[in-house]
């Protein structure tokens, strides 16, 4: 049977910090100050969990003067009509996002 990538997807999205994140970047875009303070906690840790969000394909940031701006890509966090079982949509997401140069984890 041919290894599965389910569990790069599960790590990424395994930690609490990165769920908060996910959920805040739901209702608007912040730069990684915004996201810092209304979580409570230090930018370093927040820039890294954007980073391995990022390589996984959940997130995108755009420049803004000298600040990034993260937003949610369009994926299987906000595609909610997606029909089939939990890991046909892991493994799909993970064929067109962390194949692409990226480094899911």
């Amino acid at each position: 049977m041919k290894h599965k990538p389910y569990s790069k997807c599960f790590r990424v999205l395994s930690s609490d910090l990165r769920i908060k994140i996910i959920a805040s970047l739901h209702s608007k875009s912040m730069s990684v100050k915004e996201l810092s303070e209304s979580l409570g906690e230090e930018r370093s840790k927040v820039s890294h969990a954007l980073r391995r969000l990022k390589e996984c394909g959940f997130v995108k940031s755009k420049r803004d003067g000298k600040s990034n701006i993260y937003v949610l890509t369009k994926s299987i966090l906000n595609d909610v009509k997606k029909e089939g079982n939990l890991f046909d949509i892991i493994e799909e997401h993970v064929r067109k996002k962390c194949n692409k140069g990226r480094r899911c984890f």
